[in-house]
């Protein structure tokens, strides 16, 4: 399961990990919010760089709407892909669009 022996559960990694934040108000009621994330594995191919890139929209319509967008992306090459086991899944991507009601007593 993801890679990993049965028999053993865990496995421990020692690389460099470096971390990104941007938060910045578009317009009035839009705010947009990205994190990178990217970290190198010294022990295996050091070369090969992980990414984790996620970006949030929050969009505020009215008093009692509101609505948000996410876009993730991840790339890590000790993903195996399913279908040809003997090469990384490439890049994964997730797209999530959030409606909200929301009101104050």
């Amino acid at each position: 399961m993801y890679g990993l022996d049965p028999a053993n559960p865990n496995r421990g990694e020692f690389g460099a990990f470096v971390t990104a934040s941007v938060r910045k108000d578009i317009f009035k009621n839009v705010t947009y919010i990205s994190k990178l994330d990217l970290y190198s594995n010294y022990l295996k191919n050091p070369a090969n760089i992980d990414v984790f890139w996620t970006n949030q929209f929050k969009m505020k319509v009215n008093k009692f709407l509101q609505v948000s967008y996410s876009l993730d992306m991840l790339y890590d090459d000790d993903v195996k892909n399913p279908v040809a086991p003997t090469h990384a899944l490439g890049l994964q991507v997730l797209s999530t669009l959030g409606v909200g009601f929301a009101f104050k007593l």
